[in-house]
Formats: structure tokens, sequence, C-alpha cells
């Protein structure tokens, strides 16, 4: 990513997988793409969000890149405005509460549901995350660190929180 590369809300989003939806149906592919990150802020949660890029896990694989290349250079979009590259913080389990936020005969889209992105987010423990972590936690009802932690815990029960997340959640809770 660079900064100047484009900022993409949710009307370029939507209307990006709007043309790769085109593009599928045409090769009569109907797929499935699972969105984190701020894409999935900007389509489920906070319409006012803007992201760089979108993450997700997709099938079928290869048809999808080569049409979402294909999205990009008619929008202008980086190349890897669809990319796979965070896909190692899906959790392992699932996430069966994702909602579905794009319909289209080519292409399905759901976003992971507020808990996974939390947990995500504050796995992540970057602090440029602290926004969306504490919109998040207004929007699950989370009243301390320990229930979002705990949280963490059930998603990604193979996972260590790092330290720093609990200083990301120390400022998202103003602990002294």
């Amino acid at each position: 990513m660079r900064p100047e590369d484009p900022l993409l809300d949710r009307a370029a989003i939507e209307d990006a997988f709007r043309r790769l939806g085109d593009r599928l149906a045409k090769r009569g592919v109907i797929a499935d793409l699972y969105i984190f990150g701020g894409a999935a802020m900007a389509l489920a949660y906070d319409a006012r969000r803007s992201t760089r890029d979108i993450d997700a896990v997709f099938q079928p694989h290869g048809v999808v890149l080569d049409e979402a290349r294909a999205v990009a250079n008619e929008l202008g979009l980086p190349h890897w405005w669809l990319n796979e590259q965070a896909s190692a913080y899906v959790a392992p389990g699932g996430d069966a509460s994702a909602p579905r936020v794009f319909d289209h005969p080519g292409l399905r889209v759901a976003a992971a549901s507020p808990e996974h992105l939390l947990a995500m987010k504050v796995l992540a423990a970057r602090r440029r995350d602290a926004e969306d972590i504490r919109f998040l936690i207004d929007h699950l009802g989370l009243t301390s660190a320990e229930q979002v932690l705990d949280l963490c815990a059930e998603i990604f029960p193979e996972e260590e929180v790092p330290g720093r997340a609990r200083l990301v959640l120390d400022d998202v809770f103003g602990a002294d």
C-alpha cells in the first residue's frame, strides 16, 4: 500500500464488486468472498469508513484474481485491491454469523461478524485500528478489556494475545 493509492469507500467497493460480479457471471462463475478489515467495516458496520484494499478469502481462487485484475485496470485501482494477504488472520473455526453484504448473480460477499472483526483487530494490535476497535466494542456492548480478551480467546483459541493488544485496549477503555 502506498499513501497515494486511492481510498475505497462503500460506494467504490460496491462498484468494484458489481463489476467483478458482472465479469464472473459472464464466465458462468459464482464466487464467494469473505471480507474483513476496513472493507468489512465500510460495508457492514460503518458506511463512512474507507480502505485502500479489500482483505478477503475467496473461492474459486484463480478466476477471481484474474477478473479482479481486470476490474483494477478498468477502475484505475492497484492490482492488489482485492487480496488474500491477511488470510492468516481468519479464525480457524469459521464465522457462522458473517452477514451477507453484497449479492450479485456472479458474486456473494459476506463480511466478518463484529465479534470476529474485533478479535482480528485486537490480535493485530495496531494503534491505527483503535478507532475501529472502539466502534466494535460499543457495537457489541462490551464494557471491559477482559470481555474483549475472552472474546479473542473464544474465536482464536490457539492464539496468544500480544502484550501490545493490552496497551491498545487500555487506551480504548481509558485505563491509567
